[in-house]
């Protein structure tokens, strides 16, 4: 089995990390705690249920501080009990561990590449909607100024000559 998280495409513009390589041996070790100690475990789990419902209505505890902060301590207690999530080169053998280590940086090298090349293809989608929005904003400008300009102007008042009383001639 691989410990090692891998880069999937998911559609063609999503990517996911999928380290359930490594979520494995966590739940593995749950489990055999869970079978060792099942109300210790099973009073952690519904601790970090309310906890987690508590986060998500954005209730404050009175004393205990942060509800998120003390849901993840829980969380942190509960995967001591299963041995921790620690992924361990092997030291037995130091060519085992070098073959480990080599693993490790291709790996990163691809994932560091495959998103470098999706980050740059968001930055010329970002790029290209942007030129469309700054075109559309100027085409705009031009039609309203067109507009203002074909405005004929309202004919000026043609001045009325002042009554003259009949007497004044």
């Amino acid at each position: 089995m691989c410990n090692l998280p891998t880069l999937r495409r998911e559609h063609p513009d999503r990517m996911a990390l999928d380290a359930s390589g490594q979520a494995v041996p966590v739940l593995i070790g749950l489990a055999r705690a869970w079978s060792a100690h099942p109300q210790v475990i099973d009073g952690l789990f519904a601790e970090l249920a309310k906890l987690d419902e508590c986060v998500r209505d954005g209730i404050q505890l009175e004393d205990d501080g942060s509800a998120e902060h003390v849901r993840d301590q829980v969380a942190r207690q509960l995967l001591t009990e299963a041995g921790g999530a620690e992924f361990h080169l092997s030291p037995k053998r130091d060519r085992d561990a070098a073959h480990q280590a080599r693993q490790i940086a291709e790996e990163a090298r691809r994932m560091a590449a495959a998103l470098d090349a999706h980050a740059n293809a968001i930055d010329v989608e970002t790029d290209a909607a942007e030129r469309k929005r700054i075109a559309h904003q100027k085409a705009e400008l031009k039609r309203l100024q067109g507009q203002i300009a074909n405005l004929t102007p309202e004919p000026a008042l043609t001045p009325v000559p002042p009554l003259q009383h009949p007497a004044d001639d």
